[in-house]
């Protein structure tokens, strides 16, 4: 006589379910992972970017040295815009220069923004302003004697 096994063979609704749970969380963990690593590519992107153009300001300046320290190029407003950046989500400061009056040392601030960075990923600084790739290069030119011919 034959019995009827009560036990089927296969999987229950349930078991599928929890599987199903499982693998969703787990997918979505990898996804949020590669967001994460993407926007850290970007920023570090910009901050290579940022260094890069800090670096074009200095080796542009080493052009006009000797006329700047001689004052017969004025190291105004009309020459700083000539050192910005091309790209406008990059912003180039001079710290340590006086308005006019070149010095041969000084530093240079770069600072990328990138809205897709969020909030909490950003670094803040002393002020609790936001940072964004921001790169500072301390610029020391030497004094070349007056008669130079650069």
């Amino acid at each position: 006589m034959n019995t009827v096994n009560s036990q089927s063979k296969g999987f229950t609704l349930i078991e599928v379910l929890i599987a199903l749970i499982i693998t969703s969380v787990a997918l979505l963990g990898l996804a949020s992972g590669q967001l994460k690593s993407l926007q850290y590519a970007t920023n570090s992107f910009n901050y290579t970017v940022s260094l890069i153009q800090a670096n074009n300001a200095i080796e542009r300046i080493w052009g006009d040295i000797c006329v700047l320290q001689n004052g017969n190029l004025a190291f105004d407003e009309a020459y700083i815009s000539n050192l910005q950046p091309e790209f406008e989500a990059y912003g180039l400061a001079f710290e340590g220069v006086e308005e006019g009056n070149f010095t041969n040392n000084f530093t240079i601030t770069v600072n990328g923004s990138d809205e897709r960075i969020i909030e909490e990923d950003k670094i803040m600084d002393d002020q609790n302003n936001y940072l964004d790739s921001q790169i500072a290069i301390n610029a020391a030119f030497p004094q070349l004697p007056v008669n130079c011919n650069v």
